[in-house]
C-alpha cells in the first residue's frame, strides 16, 4: 500500500509469497533514497522510480527505509511487558543532503487518555550537518526514567568520521564501527529521558 510519499512504503509481500509459493516481490521504489532494514546498504540509484526485484524468502519480509527518517525501535524479548524494559536504538537514514527527522512517543501501552494527562514521553530527533539533536517535548512518563539508548545506526554517510562525541565528550573509537557503505553504528548507555547530541566529526 502506497499512501503519501512523506508517510512511507509498506508493501504486502508475505501475502503474495503466501498465495503464489514466490521468493522474490516487484518493489517500486519512489524517488529517493532507500535502505535495506537488514543490511543497511543504500538501494541501487536505477531503482528509483521504478520496480525492482527484491528477494522475499519465507523467514524475511523485504523491508526498506526511506532516507530522511529517524525510527527508533527498541529490542524484542518474549512478551510485549519484558520487551518494554529493553533498551532503545535509532536508526537515522539520511537523505540526499545528509538530513534527517524523527520523533519517540512512549507512554504505559494500556491508558487511553495518556496525551489528556499528559502522562507520555516524547522526544523528537533531527540530524543535519553531522549532528544529532534531540528535543524533549514531554517528560510525563516515569517508566521511560528507567530506559536507555545503547545503539545509534546511521545510515548514507559519505565520509568515514574521524571522531564521534556523545554529549560533549568524545567516544572511545572501540564503540563505535564504520563500514564501506556509508553505515556507521554507535554502541552508547545514555538515558532516554535526557537530550541525546552526537556530534560526528
Amino acid at each position: 500500500m502506497w499512501e503519501d510519499e512523506s508517510e512511507g512504503l509498506a508493501f504486502p509481500c508475505y501475502y503474495k509469497r503466501r498465495m503464489d509459493g514466490a521468493r522474490s516481490v516487484d518493489v517500486y521504489f519512489p524517488d529517493a533514497a532507500w535502505f535495506d532494514y537488514y543490511t543497511g546498504l543504500k538501494v541501487p540509484s536505477a531503482w528509483k522510480k521504478n520496480y525492482a526485484t527484491v528477494a522475499a524468502p519465507l523467514n524475511k519480509i523485504p523491508l526498506f527505509i526511506r532516507g530522511g527518517y529517524i525510527l527508533p525501535q527498541q529490542e524484542p524479548a518474549t512478551t510485549t511487558t519484558k520487551s518494554r524494559l529493553n533498551p532503545f536504538g535509532l536508526i537515522i537514514a539520511l537523505d540526499e543532503h545528509g538530513e534527517a527527522s524523527g520523533s519517540l512517543f512512549w507512554d504505559d501501552g494500556d491508558s487511553i487518555d495518556t496525551i489528556e494527562k499528559e502522562k507520555y514521553f516524547l522526544a523528537k530527533y533531527t540530524f543535519s550537518k553531522g549532528n544529532l539533536k534531540t528535543e524533549i517535548v514531554k517528560n510525563g512518563y516515569q517508566g521511560a526514567d528507567t530506559l536507555k539508548y545503547n545503539k545509534i545506526t546511521i545510515l548514507g554517510l559519505k565520509l568515514r568520521p574521524h571522531a564521534v562525541a556523545l554529549n560533549g565528550r568524545d567516544i572511545h573509537r572501540d564503540a563505535f564501527s564504520f563500514e564501506r557503505s556509508g553505515k556507521l553504528t554507535l554502541r552508547i548507555s545514555a538515558p532516554l529521558t535526557k537530550e541525546l547530541n552526537i556530534r560526528i566529526y
